[in-house]
């Protein structure tokens, strides 16, 4: 069950037998470390999988409830102002091959509270016709926003519910303050961290104790 101390504790309720305390902890200690290196999962999911349903990991918990957006956000968003007009602005937009593509731009105000979401496509569209008028009559009102103190998992929701992948991340305390822009590809940062952790966790390590002379006969071939 990989548990060893509680199989250890239960041992000794039902013995009332101190005697048999370190012979139970090396047994259970034993017992844990060949579970994990041999068994991919424990006892209690190993008959569940074997019928066929698909166990990634027994306990885990999901990334998206233990990081938040304030975590993932991306605090580098170039927003626009919205008394500017759409051919003022359009060209400081990035456009060359080797820049990094904003495709959502939150318009503030000059307190940098957020007006409104204009998209990238939409901003071409106008600059192309030569509209002159300015970006707070083009905006998007009352737009979908994001909270950096939220999990990620509500974030998800939201975005599954709206079909939007790009959220502007404003403060909480009622100003509408832009912090931030979280979108689809910063949620799978967190998915990213938890792999990065796994593949970590069940790395073998080489052991060398044992072999010491063939552990540096091994490292003098690889470095010749």
């Amino acid at each position: 069950m990989r548990s060893p101390l509680t199989s250890t504790i239960f041992a000794l309720e039902l013995t009332h037998d101190m005697n048999v305390l370190p012979a139970l902890l090396i047994a259970s200690v034993v017992a844990h470390g060949l579970t994990v290196l041999v068994m991919k999962r424990s006892i209690l999911t190993e008959k569940v999988a074997r019928r066929g349903y698909h166990l990634s990991r027994e306990y885990a918990v999901d990334p998206l409830e233990i990081l938040f957006v304030r975590e993932v956000m991306r605090q580098s968003v170039q927003a626009l102002p919205a008394d500017a007009s759409v051919a003022a602005v359009a060209p400081s937009l990035p456009g060359g091959r080797g820049e990094r593509k904003q495709r959502l731009y939150p318009i503030v105000d000059r307190r940098h509270r957020l007006v409104g979401v204009v998209t990238a496509k939409d901003l071409r569209e106008h600059s192309a016709r030569g509209d002159a008028r300015p970006l707070a009559d083009l905006v998007t009102a009352v737009p979908v926003v994001a909270y950096p103190d939220e999990p990620l998992r509500a974030v998800a929701y939201r975005m599954a519910e709206t079909g939007l992948t790009r959220f502007p991340v404003v403060e909480r305390n009622g100003c509408e303050k832009l912090v931030g822009l979280i979108s689809l590809a910063d949620l799978l940062t967190a998915r990213v961290r938890n792999l990065e952790a796994e593949r970590r966790r069940e790395r073998v390590h080489p052991l060398h104790l044992f072999f010491p002379r063939r552990a540096r006969a091994a490292r003098r071939t690889s470095s010749a």
